[in-house]
This record gives structure tokens, C-alpha cells and sequence, in this order.
């Protein structure tokens, strides 16, 4: 954008503002808000946000909240925006709705909440509080869970247990219910202790030290619940709301009983239609019938190896994965794929939709706001298709946010996810549920190193280092996307990743045991890779944005090894090409790669929007790659000035800088056309940059210096 329409532009936005200070809500501002509406497509969010407060001016409460949901549906962090939808709902006596903006506006911006919730909403209140005052990832655990107390209100850090997780927007009727995973071991113990620490701020500041926690969509069905039996079996699972909860079985041929354990799921077969009844409420999940569909695979698996760095297996020949080359070269390995984020939270985001983060708006893990509806994910495709869905291991990153709201039921801890004990899970869970189609997720952590100072080294790297060579006086403690160039981290990665190589080994053994080739249909991917073998430090580097990605079963083509450039974005429509699911076109961002007959992409954009750092953006072809960063932070809103951009060009594998004024246009061309929704053309809400003055320089944003254009 030049600089004189990003100037103008800027001058229009501010013309509104000083109307709103002045409440001149008038036919003026009605003018100037429709030319500022139509000087820029790019000015809708910000010409609704202004409308809606045009209508919550004249108390038009219903507008202000339809136009303010118009903005929500695109942009979902913005302090004016939810004021606006905070007392829209509050007068419409939408009061959960009320509590949720409220509280996003009093998490990012300190903004007291003063909201009167009546007595009967409560509890649920309260609730959605803790949701929208928490984060993005790591559920069931909450960050500021509320409590009303004798002295008020007041918060701390606690675990949701033993209840319904709270979620943003209409509630289904079977919803995710958090318990403990428990197999094979004391039903109750489990649940006891997750009662004893789920209020306990220390422990849940480490997410209860990496309890296993069990969320499963259950329905409360009372104390009696009749279940129809068609001509399949199904299975149904219960979830004891205490110890030893008393369940009576009753059909025509038998009346029987079970004890279930205290927040923990039990699964029980059932043949004929069946009555069960309880004096406690009856939790129980949507039966599960037991039907395979010939349209449908029996097995559908999807592993993310957590920072797995496909391009430091490449360096070492393959040597670290023999079982997974093996495995997969009866199917397609992509050797040139590349990540859009540089870290998980985002970038499953992306995987699991095939939208980039700015179109998701899922990047800024301090809000804990849910996806569109019409954003549909991967499991909510598979769940409409009619397979049973399970995350069978994971850290709980996609549960607030509605990223995993497609799955039935997810196995969750922060960080101990070993893919040996994820492996041993899915082999059960195969077993268990064969006579119906399945849709597993396998989200392991082995191949993710991070900092020495807080993680534990592996035994073999713990003894394989003389003292200084392990010593962390010298290492300053960093997040793991700034993780040093070390031989310990090196160690610990070829560590993990030969865990993972091993371990997968047996699963697939099982799968060509147990099933024919378009039986199955298994996806191995990494979400980022890892900085650690870069001798400078850049968050988009082929190391850290280098990932992994290989398909094997239906529909899958006998290619090998592939070559063409894909992205984190390409998985999410070649699944559903490969299983016939369907998807609107125009809905995602990604493309199907050209070995599954779609266009070969002639460049991947990886990305860094962190807020409070600046935005980084990484635009790859076969040749080449260009980095450009913004001169200012990305604010909480995942906007910044892109106006003043520097580009920089190089030759893929090596740090030979290329001056091409050609090239660099065409760079340009693909940064105006792709990133332009990051873009804030000039304009940011004021009060939103003064809550944020360790991020902005105020003397510097006052001279209005705006570069050349994209």
C-alpha cells in the first residue's frame, strides 16, 4: 500500500475517533464512516466496530450486537470491539456472553468487570469467566478459576475437574466432561487424587505434574436412561460422578450391575435394548455402534511428532527413521515441506484446519476464544463421516479454542506425552473398538527438545556429556524456539527421535498385519521443527519451520520420496481428498499437492505472529527465500504497520543474499496478496497501544513515520 493512501486512510480513522470522544454520533459521522467503510475492503472490521458503537450510542443494543459479532466473526481480539459486545449482551441479558467478553477485556487489558449475574446463573457464570480470563492451551487447566466466597469473588490457578468444561458459544448436549484416565488399575484412585489437587494453585500452575486427564463428551441422562438397540451392538461409556456409583443393567434377557469409578470412564457392550439406572446421574457418552462402512477406512491415524525436524534427518541420511522410511516409502514422503508457525500452538491450529492463523484468528495463546463454527476441523469432518474420534494422547492446546471439538474423546497431559506409551494406547484402543471405523490422533513429544535448565535430559544424554559440556552457567534460560546450538540438545533430539522411529515400528507392524492397504490410512507430521541446528538464531529458519510430512493407505499413490513445496496448510485438504469428505471449496487455504492431483505451489509463507515481538514473514520457492519483518510489535490483535517492511532475499541453503529488483517484486506481490490481513493500514486503537507502552514508542508512532508500501 503507498504511503499516501496508508496516511489517508489513517487520517480517517482518527476523524471517527475524535467523533466518538466527542459523542457526535451524528449524520456527519454517518458520512464519514461510510467513506472510511468503502475507502478500503480492509476497513470493514473497523467500520462495524465504529457502527456498532454508533448503535450502542442510541441504546439500538440489538444492532450493536449484530455488527459486533460481524467484526468478532473475523477479528477476535479487540478491546473496543468487546466492550461493545459487553454491553450489548449485558442489556439483551445475554449474561454469559457478557461474562466472556468482559473477561477477555479484563485478562488482556485489566479492564474490572461489573456485570451483575443473577443468583441462578452463578455458577455457570463464574465458569465462563475462568474460561475467558484463562489461555488458549493446556486444558482442563485454568489459569484464573473464579469462586464466589463469603470475602466475593476471587481467583486463582485450579484444574476444572470432575464437571463440564466451559465453552464459548451454544453448548451441545454431549459435551466434554473432565475426569482421570484410568486402565487397568484402581478405578478410584485417580479421581480421588484429581479432587484432592484440582484446587491446589500449585499444582495446577504445573498442570497437576502431568496428570493424564480424561475428556470425554458424556451427556447427563439422570437417574434412569433407555437405550434403543438397533441391529448392531454399540458400546456406550459411563463416567462414575463418585466412587463405586452403582449402574443396574436391565433388558429382557438379564438384569445386571456394575460399579464405576470416580470421574473415570468405563465402556460396556450392550446387545439389546437396555434401561440403565443409578441413584446418581447417569454420564454417558453417544452409543457407539459397531458398523463398519465400506465408504469409510477401519483406520484413520493421524501422529504429530511434536518439533520434528525433517530437515536434520535429511542432513543425516535417513539414519535416525529406518522403521518410518520403510514404512512410508510404500507411500509418499514430502522431503520440502515447511511449517506456517514456528511453534504448536498456531500451527496445529493450522494442520488441523488449513487456515492460515490470521483467517483462524487461533495465534495468541494468552486468549482462550473458540474458532468460528463454519471453520470446520479435521475430527468435525471425520465426526460427520461417521467415525469414532479419539485423541489418544495430546497436551489440550485445541480444546478451548475449538480446534479438537470434532473428537470424542481426548487422553490430555502438558508435556509427558511418549510416543511409547501413545503407541501402546492406540494398539488397545484398535483392538477395543474394531467393529467400527476409527479416527485416532497421536500427538507425542519425544522429538521436542527444551531448555536443560526445566527438562529433564534423557538418561542416555545425562551420562553421554563430561560436566562442562552439560553445564547450563553459560546458557541463559530461553523458550525452545531459541534453543542454543549444543551437543546435548543434539544429543537429546537424536534421542527422541530414535524413540519415536522404534515405537512407531510396532504400530505399523500391526496396521499390515491386521488390515489391506485401502483399509488404513496413517499421516506422520510435525507441527514445527527445531532451532538448534542453526548457527544464528532466525524463528523461521529451515530448521525450525523445516517439518515433516508422509501419508500412507487409501488413495494415497506408491511415490516415495516427493520433492514439489508443501505446506503445513496441504494436509488438511489432501486428507479429505484422500477420504472423500467433504469440503466447500474456497474454506481452507491449502492445496492439494501435485502428486495427489492437485498444482505444484511455487511457495510456502511461514510466519511468526507472537504478539509483542515483531511479525515475521518467510516466503519460500524451490530457489530462494525471502524474510521481511515488520519495524513495530505485533499487538495483541495480530495486526501491526507493514507499511515500512524491509525485504531481504537469499539462496536456499546458504546465507548468500541476492540483490534482484525483479525478484524482490515478485516477493512483494506475494506479501501484499497473502499477508495483508495482519496489516493495520495505519490505523490501531489508541487505548489498545497505551495498554502496551513497553511494546510501543510513543515519540516514535507520534511523528506518523510511515515507509513504503508492501
Amino acid at each position: 500500500m503507498e504511503r499516501a493512501i496508508r496516511e489517508q486512510n489513517k487520517a480517517m480513522f482518527h476523524k471517527l475517533l475524535t467523533y466518538v470522544q466527542q459523542e457526535k454520533y451524528d449524520d456527519e459521522y454517518l458520512q464519514a464512516l461510510i467513506e472510511f467503510w468503502q475507502f478500503l475492503p480492509e476497513n470493514e472490521v473497523d467500520g462495524n466496530i465504529f457502527y456498532a458503537k454508533y448503535a450502542l450510542y442510541y441504546k439500538n443494543y440489538a444492532v450493536a450486537y449484530e455488527y459486533g459479532q460481524k467484526a468478532y466473526s473475523k477479528r477476535k481480539i479487540n478491546w473496543e470491539l468487546w466492550r461493545i459486545l459487553r454491553d450489548a449482551a449485558n442489556e439483551l441479558g445475554k449474561i454469559k456472553e457478557a461474562l466472556l467478553y468482559g473477561g477477555f477485556a479484563d485478562k488482556l487489558y485489566k479492564e474490572p468487570i461489573q456485570i451483575d449475574i443473577p443468583r441462578d446463573r452463578l455458577q455457570a457464570g463464574l465458569d465462563i469467566l475462568s474460561l475467558s480470563m484463562g489461555r488458549g492451551n493446556f486444558a482442563p487447566v485454568a489459569t484464573s478459576r473464579m469462586y464466589h466466597t463469603k470475602d466475593g469473588i476471587v481467583s486463582h490457578e485450579a484444574i476444572f475437574a470432575g464437571e463440564f468444561l466451559p465453552q464459548e458459544g451454544p453448548v451441545d448436549e454431549y459435551h466434554l466432561f473432565s475426569g482421570a484416565y484410568v486402565e487397568q488399575e484402581m478405578i478410584n484412585n485417580k479421581g480421588t487424587l484429581l479432587e484432592f489437587i484440582k484446587d491446589v494453585p500449585e499444582l495446577a500452575s504445573i498442570s497437576g505434574a502431568d496428570f493424564v486427564f480424561d475428556l470425554i463428551k458424556v451427556a447427563d441422562k439422570g437417574t434412569k436412561y433407555k437405550i434403543p438397540i438397533g441391529r448392531e451392538n454399540v458400546l456406550i461409556g459411563l463416567v462414575g460422578g463418585e466412587a463405586q456409583q452403582r449402574i443396574d443393567f436391565h433388558s429382557v434377557h438379564e438384569d445386571t450391575a456394575d460399579y464405576l469409578g470416580k470421574w473415570t470412564t468405563s465402556f460396556f457392550r450392550l446387545t439389546e435394548d437396555t434401561e440403565i439406572v443409578s441413584e446418581k446421574p447417569i454420564l454417558c457418552t453417544k452409543p457407539i455402534v459397531l458398523r463398519h462402512d465400506r465408504k469409510r477406512c477401519k483406520v484413520v491415524l493421524n501422529i504429530l511428532l511434536d518439533g520434528l525436524c525433517w530437515q536434520a534427518i535429511q542432513e543425516e541420511n535417513y539414519t535416525l527413521v529406518p522403521n518410518i522410511l520403510r514404512f512410508f516409502q510404500k507411500g509418499v514422503i514430502f522431503n520440502n515441506h515447511y511449517s506456517v508457525s514456528e511453534y504448536t500452538f498456531p500451527s496445529l491450529a493450522t494442520i488441523e484446519t488449513g487456515l492460515y492463523p490470521w483467517h483462524s484468528q487461533i495465534f495468541n495463546e494468552r486468549a482462550s476464544h473458540r474458532i468460528n463454527v463454519e471453520h470446520k476441523s479435521i475430527s468435525e469432518l471425520m465426526q460427520a463421516q461417521g467415525y469414532y474420534c479419539v485423541n489418544i494422547m495430546g497436551d489440550g492446546s485445541g480444546v478451548y479454542n475449538g480446534i479438537c471439538r470434532g473428537y470424542d474423546r481426548l487422553l490430555v497431559n502438558a508435556y509427558d506425552n511418549r510416543i511409547y506409551q501413545g503407541v501402546e494406547r492406540t494398539l488397545h484402543h484398535l483392538e477395543a473398538f474394531e467393529e467400527t471405523d476409527q479416527f485416532i490422533f497421536l500427538h507425542a513429544a519425544d522429538t521436542h527438545p527444551w531448555a536443560a535448565h526445566t527438562f529433564q535430559l534423557p538418561l542416555t544424554t545425562q551420562t553421554a556429556f563430561a560436566l562442562h559440556e552439560r553445564s547450563m552457567k553459560e546458557e541463559k534460560k530461553k523458550t525452545s524456539v531459541y534453543l542454543p546450538k549444543r551437543p546435548i540438545y543434539h544429543h537429546w533430539n537424536a534421542q527422541g527421535i530414535k524413540d519415536s522411529d522404534a515405537a512407531l515400528a510396532r504400530l505399523f507392524a500391526y496396521l499390515t498385519e491386521n488390515y489391506a492397504e485401502d483399509e488404513f490410512l496413517v499421516s506422520v507430521y510435525s507441527d514445527h521443527g527445531v532451532p538448534i541446528y542453526d548457527d544464528k538464531n532466525y524463528v523461521l529458519s529451515q530448521h525450525q519451520t523445516g517439518a515433516a510430512w508422509m501419508m500412507r493407505g487409501r488413495n494415497v499413490p506408491h511415490a516415495g520420496f516427493v520433492n514439489e513445496l508443501t505446506s503445513a496448510l496441504d494436509l488438511y485438504p489432501t486428507l479429505a481428498g484422500c477420504l472423500h469428505l467433504s469440503v466447500e471449496k474456497g474454506s481452507f487455504d491449502g492445496n492439494i499437492p501435485k502428486v495427489f492431483g492437485g498444482e505444484e505451489r511455487d511457495h510456502t509463507i511461514s510466519m511468526s505472529m507472537y504478539p509483542g515481538i515483531p511479525f515475521m514473514v518467510c516466503i519460500r520457492t524451490k530457489d530462494y527465500e525471502c524474510r521481511a519483518e515488520s519495524k513495530e510489535v505485533l499487538d495483541e490483535d495480530g495486526r501491526t504497520d507493514l507499511g515500512d517492511m524491509e525485504f531481504s532475499i537469499y539462496r536456499i541453503n546458504s546465507n548468500d543474499k541476492v540483490k534482484d529488483k525483479k525478484l524482490e517484486n515478485y516477493f512483494r506481490e506475494i506479501a501484499r496478496r497473502e499477508i495483508l490481513f495482519v496489516d493495520n493500514n495505519g490505523i490501531q486503537w489508541p487505548e489498545m497501544r497505551m495498554a502496551r507502552p513497553e511494546w510501543f514508542d510513543e515519540r516514535k508512532a507520534a511523528h506518523d513515520n510511515f515507509g513504503t508500501s508492501l
